[in-house]
């Protein structure tokens, strides 16, 4: 049994508003052909599919029962995971690491334009605790960003400029959802959608698909490709009860770090990582996310955007994407991120292409404030 995992290609559709011409059908078959190009492997050769769905958003029950087919998953080993598509990832890296399957196609889709995204995550609280309040992944993430902001102090300019960054790298990305830059002004005058959140605070709403292919290193020699391996991965999930969590903290983060940098042997985070895709489901959340990961100390986030260290230039890059601001195809967004890892490490990102990546870090998130985390280690 072999304990390394190789990525061997991805695919990914442009990121949209609404893709009001494209059924989810043939997104999901569009980027699961994609990977197996970029690969260079056939369907035929795949041995276990990965998929990674909601039934809520999709629209349908059981969904895979429809889109598993243009998943490529037909007469195939196929397994579901109801969460965040990055957690597709783990699940079959650890069937691969089992040794029992050889190649395997992730794959993970959302089409917000067609789902009543805020009535979906208001009815996936807690009937007894939660759902009384009439929260949804808005207001949520606002009560998280406040708790967070009274905590250390943060002043409004600093959210502002992580906005600011972000959709400076969306416009160099042809893939993603907002390619206009915008300025600190207009961040600050974008109405308040819920304190302290303002609009341009927050992640849109995408539609979009991606998917990857993963390898045992057996299959990579075999094929005698020039992957990118897995050096690490990590997951972790907090308390849901909000009352009984620091919201101040992603905790679950810090856990899910802690697993990838062991596995990667990486001691020293801001040093020893290249580039970083994370989800930036609001700003205030990047700059908590950089303290979840451990590039500074609690509350010292701020510093990292004051001295530019995250920026396209600076010692580590954060979100060349353009990050979740740019592009949020929700569920799917965490899949994405390990996807532009990917493309980073290999030297394929194009336009906002990172020089000299040679170790990347891809962060995926879930649940109300961010409840469940995920972190992955792509290396050459």
């Amino acid at each position: 049994m072999s304990h390394r995992v190789a990525i061997l290609g991805v695919g990914m559709t442009k990121i949209e508003g609404a893709k009001k011409d494209q059924k989810l059908d043939d997104m999901v078959f569009e980027a699961s052909s994609k990977a197996l190009a970029d690969a260079s492997v056939t369907r035929e050769g795949i041995d276990s599919v990965v998929i990674s769905g909601c039934d809520e958003l999709d629209g349908r029950c059981i969904s895979s029962m429809l889109l598993a087919m243009p998943a490529g998953a037909y007469l195939k080993d196929e397994i579901k995971v109801t969460d965040e598509g990055c957690y597709g990832v783990i699940l079959a890296a650890m069937r691969l690491m089992t040794g029992l399957f050889d190649l395997s196609l992730v794959i993970s889709w959302c089409k917000t334009s067609e789902a009543p995204v805020s009535d979906v995550m208001r009815m996936r609280w807690d009937p007894f605790y939660h759902r009384g309040f009439g929260m949804n992944h808005i207001t949520s993430t606002a009560l998280m960003a406040g708790v967070y902001k009274s905590q250390y102090g943060i002043p409004m300019d600093i959210p502002a400029r992580v906005v600011v960054k972000n959709r400076k790298n969306g416009a160099r990305n042809p893939n993603a959802h907002l390619q206009r830059p915008i300025k600190l002004s207009e961040v600050r005058s974008s109405p308040v959608v819920s304190w302290p959140l303002r609009a341009l605070d927050c992640a849109p709403e995408s539609d979009g698909a991606c998917a990857l292919v993963l390898a045992s290193a057996r299959k990579a020699r075999e094929l005698k490709r020039d992957p990118v391996w897995l050096a690490g991965f990590g997951w972790a999930t907090d308390s849901y009860y909000l009352g009984g969590r620091d919201l101040s903290k992603l905790r679950s983060l810090g856990i899910a770090a802690g697993m990838a940098y062991g596995m990667a042997r990486i001691k020293n985070p801001l040093k020893e990582i290249d580039i970083a895709e994370i989800s930036d489901f609001s700003s205030y959340h990047e700059l908590m996310v950089y303290e979840g990961l451990g590039f500074c100390r609690p509350g010292r986030a701020q510093d990292l955007i004051k001295e530019g260290l995250t920026d396209m230039e600076g010692v580590l890059p954060v979100n060349p994407s353009g990050g979740l601001l740019s592009s949020n195809p929700f569920t799917a967004s965490g899949l994405f991120r390990v996807c532009e890892a990917y493309l980073q490490v290999k030297g394929n990102a194009e336009n906002h292409q990172v020089q000299g990546v040679k170790r990347a870090l891809a962060h995926g998130s879930s649940g109300f404030c961010a409840q469940g985390n995920a972190v992955f280690i792509l290396s050459r």
